[in-house]
């Protein structure tokens, strides 16, 4: 979830409420120093224009003075008119006032009385209806108000202009980036905004994955591709010599040889298949509970019963095990298959503790064994040794396809276990499994 106050924020939240606050008080400001004066003053400003208009209407008879205040209308700037004195409300020093020749305050802030007798009052008002544009334009402190509102508008553009910019370069520095990640995965990510790292990060990272992936399987093709070129020549030449007639014998013997390469063939595209499909995490790894003894005992009868027996030896203080069934069966028949094919006579299967967290699969055969410099060689897919086959098939039938050890480590690797190869006490090669007791989340 994102945070809801980032670095900055506060001062930025702080600026802006400091800005409102200066805004108001500058539009106060002008409000103030444009239209309002205080009462005191207001009666003061007010006393001349009042006794100037009295005493020109006391000079002219009643029935004229209603006349006079209109030519008098034209030279003032707000509204004049004469009202009966008993008709407004005014304070009760008011009449002092207006008996002293002041002007006095109404009910409302706009308007003003002087007195021209004693039943008759010079209403001078309301006031601020009259009040010019230019009036108030006129103070310094109105542009001051009106820039301080302007200001963050034509800032925020600004910052939204800059911003857009910003983003503009940054999806064009993403397009630029896809397009050189199709080519080369390790591409220098550019500068970007803080935003947009990771999912550049990620893209440069789904790049990589993406081309290993494909590298991955541009080698099992090749050697796939290579593979089959062996059977399918020996098939076209077997082919070759049954169309010229050969004799019942050597047809006979062509006919096995040809079931023989199918056979083959058929073993390399199941082991192909499987290889690439472990080449990249497995959609589901299971997490089973699995009985030891009974497992072993199962994958051992489901051997060739035409190889060798294979001895069990099982020492374990708990007889269970957490992990993918189908993967620890391809472990087991794959290693199994290979003892068996290159032992003499003798296979031993054995389980022991390794620690509190994880059990020991040693596999055994009295075979050739294998040099100490191609320990590692037998892992790698398509590798097939001259003395000793480290790269038995997956389906056990006979011929080899040089992946049956590269899908050992590769399966382990998704149940966080480990192989390593050795010299075994029966004279040939011992192929030693690490597996965790239980097993968590694929790497």
């Amino acid at each position: 979830m994102r945070p809801l106050f980032k670095p900055g924020r506060p001062l930025l939240i702080a600026l802006c409420a400091g800005w409102a606050a200066l805004t108001i008080w500058l539009l106060w400001l002008s409000a103030l120093g444009a239209i309002h004066v205080s009462e005191y003053s207001f009666r003061r400003l007010l006393s001349g224009p009042g006794y100037l208009v009295a005493e020109h209407l006391r000079a002219l008879p009643p029935s004229g003075r209603v006349a006079g205040l209109r030519t008098l209308q034209r030279h003032f700037q707000f509204p004049l008119s004469l009202v009966p004195r008993d008709e407004v409300e005014l304070a009760p020093e008011a009449d002092v006032m207006l008996a002293n020749g002041q002007a006095v305050q109404g009910s409302t802030e706009e308007i003003a009385y002087f007195a021209l007798d004693q039943q008759t009052l010079i209403q001078m008002g309301p006031m601020w209806g009259s009040a010019s544009l230019g009036d108030v334009s006129s103070q310094p402190v109105f542009w001051l108000a009106g820039a301080a509102c302007f200001a963050p508008l034509l800032v925020m553009s600004l910052a939204a202009w800059q911003r857009r910019r910003r983003r503009a370069r940054s999806m064009r520095a993403l397009a630029d980036l896809l397009d050189q990640l199709i080519r080369a995965p390790a591409a220098v990510l550019p500068a970007v905004e803080a935003e947009w790292t990771p999912l550049m990060v990620a893209l440069q990272e789904h790049a990589r994955q993406i081309g290993a992936m494909a590298d991955r399987h541009k080698e099992v093709s090749q050697a796939v591709s290579h593979e089959l070129r062996t059977p399918l020549a020996r098939m076209r030449f077997a082919l070759a010599l049954l169309e010229r007639g050969a004799d019942e014998a050597t047809r006979a013997r062509l006919q096995e040889r040809l079931l023989r390469d199918v056979g083959e063939l058929e073993a390399l595209v199941r082991a192909s298949l499987t290889f690439a499909r472990l080449a990249d995490a497995p959609a589901v790894v299971g997490n089973e509970r699995i009985a030891l003894r009974t497992w072993l005992e199962d994958e051992l009868s489901a051997l060739d019963g035409g190889r060798c027996a294979v001895a069990l030896e099982v020492e374990v203080a708990a007889d269970e095990l957490w992990g993918d069934r189908a993967l620890l069966h391809l472990v087991l028949r794959n290693l199994l298959d290979n003892a068996a094919r290159h032992a003499h006579g003798q296979v031993r299967l054995a389980v022991r503790d390794h620690g509190p967290a994880h059990v020991l699969l040693e596999v055994d055969d009295d075979g050739p064994g294998i040099a100490p410099e191609d320990h590692e060689r037998i892992f790698e897919p398509f590798v097939r040794l001259g003395v000793h086959d480290g790269a038995g098939g997956e389906d056990g039938n006979g011929g080899s396809v040089g992946l049956g050890l590269a899908l050992v480590r590769r399966a382990l690797h998704w149940q966080h276990g480990e192989v390593r190869v050795g010299r075994s006490p029966l004279g040939g090669a011992r192929f030693s499994v690490v597996l965790p007791r239980r097993h968590s989340a694929a790497p």
